[in-house]
């Protein structure tokens, strides 16, 4: 997953819940970095439009959604 990929949050995924964003509902990579942390995961922030961004959330709760998909 990079910058400007598109993703949702993977079914199920607890995160989806916190942020509270609907499971139809792409958003897209604004960033992908690791934090100087040890045993820290891969972060991501995400924009799903409407001012909402999901900041520094593990990349392991995303899937990549195929652009096809999207149309």
């Amino acid at each position: 997953m990079d910058r400007g990929d598109r993703v949702k949050f993977r079914p199920g995924s607890k995160a989806k819940d916190n942020w509270r964003i609907n499971d139809e509902v792409a958003g897209l990579v604004l960033a992908r970095y690791r934090t100087p942390r040890t045993g820290v995961s891969e972060r991501v922030d995400v924009s799903f439009g409407a001012g909402v961004i999901v900041w520094g959330e593990r990349a392991t709760e995303f899937i990549e959604v195929n652009s096809e998909t999207l149309q």
